[in-house]
């Protein structure tokens, strides 16, 4: 199990189980909802279903001692049951683009069985929908005490976060409650036993109200549930009965089996044991309609016995075909009220021969734990092993919980430190921003002209961000580039706007416009180029393979930061390194990073190391980054060249390697190292060639 889930289950409502099948039994018609837990063994129930049996077989609880957990709400049964089971990931979703609850009506048209939970990026605490045919309930766990929130309100509050999603598709296997059979056995013996003597008195008061039970049994057996081989067992051994006391007048009977099935609400009034004598059953069939008659004991506990076992026989028939019923409904039945008549009907006459036999067994000798009581002593024994090793589980894994809160407090400490720093940078540049401002209002002219900030390069450019947008997402987007959308209609549809930290309508760069500035340069010239151009090249000479991550990371790019810097968490504590240009996804997750050379001085082998260095550094604290760029408008020396082929792999730019030109951090890790020429206003991808 879970060490959460156990954590979670033992903060639940106990109490002693002791009661082996019989108390199962009892659970199942309470409609209870939880976990029991009996010889390392863990039992989940959903409304009186068993739904998960883990670590152990049903067979553990036949005798067996432990505590049952009574669950706050249903939904966390199933749940922690599903959990458990482990699941199959069927999608993975941002909630800004597909909200909860248009998934949630989706799976519940579907039918589905599974759950989904949301937890990834949410801050606020986890949440669930657990679904069974559709049939939807929902739970959260919500801030540092994990408190618990069900129903509407926990899914009304997990549709207003915002985070990422799982869909995950599990089983639900409904596992059989089995019956005693030894104490079944030990009624049918004393109610032959009785019929044997031939006289009123019995052997004690427990065998006549066995004889009593078994009668009453036979009164209600489920319509149509006994085979041809028991009617005929019935008839004759009645037949016997008349024939031993003819002399005897047949007394009024209990209502017949048909008005059973009409009447379910009398089905509390036949279970109580009767205040008269046995009754026996008629020589016809229950399927006849012919209701039973009250017969002298001796005929009674002759023939109850036999008719008992063909109702106990029958009503375990119709158990088993309700719990399959049960198991292929296309929704949890104890979920859903409104039952129509039919079902209900079906249910009563299947639930009677269930109920009655039950009622036997509870009030019969328990041989099967008094012949056994000599062997329960060294099983008493091995259980508090087990479960002195299971306390001593439990504090090794909150040791271990507790040095992984230690350092998860380090590292955030550590972030806070971070985060302080960057504070007073930004508090620094604000101040030099806000003098520059001053200045530049001081030498506006005296008509009320508002004066312009002039700024220099350097500070233009970290002060702004780029952003992908469409005109309408119904268009022609990058997302449609595995459909071969066409380049023309995803330009008409994009624009690449900005923002800047200052006012950009009124600013200069060196003398000129803002605008103006901007896209001359090669940083917003080469974001155009990445998104307009580059995924049609890539597609087009037929390397979406070779150059894989970087062409599905193209379609998810969302801004672009200039001037930026990538801060990861790694192992050696956190990492910052600075470039260029930065390419994000909508989360700000870094997907490219690229180095621009403006000058005319070519690239050196030790300009081209400190980029493979700083992106290398960074990759190992962050999945998604798919390439690094070197962009210039000179030249790469030899040095440069040979510096990207051994960082590459050593095969050279041919290498028939998967991916081309590729870094690899890790077995698995890695990202694309391209290097792009920009030569007479436009970009050429050098290494690899297209």
């Amino acid at each position: 199990m879970q060490a959460h889930t156990v954590e979670r289950v033992e903060s639940w409502h106990s109490r002693p189980f002791s009661g082996g099948f019989h108390e199962l039994h009892e659970l199942a018609d309470a409609d209870f909802s939880g976990a029991v837990v009996a010889s390392d063994t863990w039992l989940f129930m959903l409304n009186g279903r068993v739904i998960g049996i883990f670590e152990g077989e049903i067979e553990e609880f036949e005798d067996a001692e432990g505590t049952v957990y009574e669950a706050p709400d249903p939904s966390l049964a199933l749940l922690f049951s599903m959990q458990e089971r482990g699941g199959e990931t069927q999608a993975k979703y941002y909630t800004n683009e597909t909200p909860l609850s248009e998934a949630n009506e989706t799976l519940s048209d579907a039918k589905f069985t599974g759950y989904v939970e949301l937890s990834e990026n949410v801050l606020s605490g986890d949440y669930y929908v657990v679904y069974y045919g559709g049939r939807s309930m929902s739970a959260a766990f919500v801030g540092a005490s994990e408190e618990l929130i069900t129903g509407d309100e926990a899914f009304e509050r997990a549709d207003d976060e915002v985070g990422l999603y799982e869909v995950l598709k599990t089983p639900v296997n409904v596992t059989s409650i089995p019956d005693i059979e030894d104490d079944e056995s030990n009624a049918d013996d004393a109610a032959a036993a009785g019929a044997a003597t031939g006289t009123a008195d019995r052997a004690d008061d427990t065998a006549e109200d066995d004889t009593a039970k078994d009668a009453e049994a036979v009164s209600t057996p489920p319509s149509g549930a006994v085979d041809e081989a028991e009617q005929t067992s019935q008839t004759e051994r009645a037949s016997q009965t008349e024939q031993a006391s003819p002399s005897e007048e047949a007394t009024p009977g209990t209502k017949e089996t048909g008005s059973r099935a009409e009447g379910a609400d009398e089905s509390d009034e036949s279970r109580s044991p009767p205040t008269h004598a046995p009754e026996q059953d008629s020589p016809s069939s229950p399927s006849d309609g012919a209701g039973p008659t009250d017969a002298p004991e001796e005929a009674a506990s002759n023939g109850g016995s036999a008719a008992a076992k063909a109702a106990a026989a029958a009503g375990e028939e119709g158990v088993f075909d309700e719990e399959e019923e049960w198991r292929n409904a296309r929704s949890v039945p104890t979920l859903d009220p409104d039952k129509s008549e039919t079902a209900g009907e079906e249910a009563s006459q299947s639930s009677t021969g269930k109920t009655a036999k039950r009622q036997r067994k509870r009030s019969q000798p328990k041989r099967t734990r008094q012949s056994s009581s000599s062997g329960k002593s060294r099983s008493n024994v091995e259980k508090l092993k087990r479960a002195v090793q299971q306390r001593d589980a439990k504090l090794e894994e909150a040791a271990e919980r507790i040095d992984n809160l230690e350092g998860e407090r380090e590292q955030l400490r550590e972030r806070v430190r971070s985060l302080q720093e960057e504070r007073d940078e930004l508090a620094a540049r604000a101040e030099e921003l806000e003098a520059e401002l001053e200045a530049a209002e001081s030498t506006g002219d005296a008509g009320g002209e508002p004066a312009q900030n002039d700024l220099s390069p350097e500070a233009a450019l970290s002060g702004t961000n780029l952003f992908v947008r469409y005109d309408s997402k119904g268009k022609a987007t990058l997302d449609g580039l595995g459909d071969g959308i066409d380049a023309d209609d995803v330009n008409q549809n994009m624009r690449v706007d900005h923002h800047t930290q200052f006012e950009a309508s009124t600013a200069t760069v060196d003398g000129e416009a803002f605008e103006s500035f901007l896209t001359g340069t090669g940083a917003y010239r080469f974001v155009a180029w990445a998104v307009r151009e580059l995924p049609y090249e890539i597609r087009d000479a037929g390397h979406t393979s070779g150059l894989s991550d970087l062409y599905d990371a193209i379609p998810r790019v969302d801004r672009a930061e200039l001037d930026g810097s990538v801060e990861v968490e790694t192992e050696e504590g956190n990492v910052s390194r600075s470039f260029d240009v930065v390419l994000r996804d909508r989360m700000g997750e870094p997907l490219v990073v690229a180095e621009l050379n403006a000058e005319r001085e070519p690239v050196t082998g030790d300009e081209m190391q400190a980029l493979v260095d700083a992106t290398t550094a960074v990759s190992e604290g962050t999945e998604g980054l798919s390439a690094a760029m070197y962009v210039t408008a000179s030249f790469f020396e030899p040095a440069a060249l040979e510096t990207a082929a051994e960082e590459t792999g050593g095969g050279g730019f041919l290498s028939r390697s998967d991916k081309e030109s590729y870094v690899k951090v890790g077995r698995k890790d890695g990202y694309h190292l391209c290097l792009v020429e920009d030569r007479n206003d436009a970009f050429h991808l050098t290494v690899p060639e297209l």
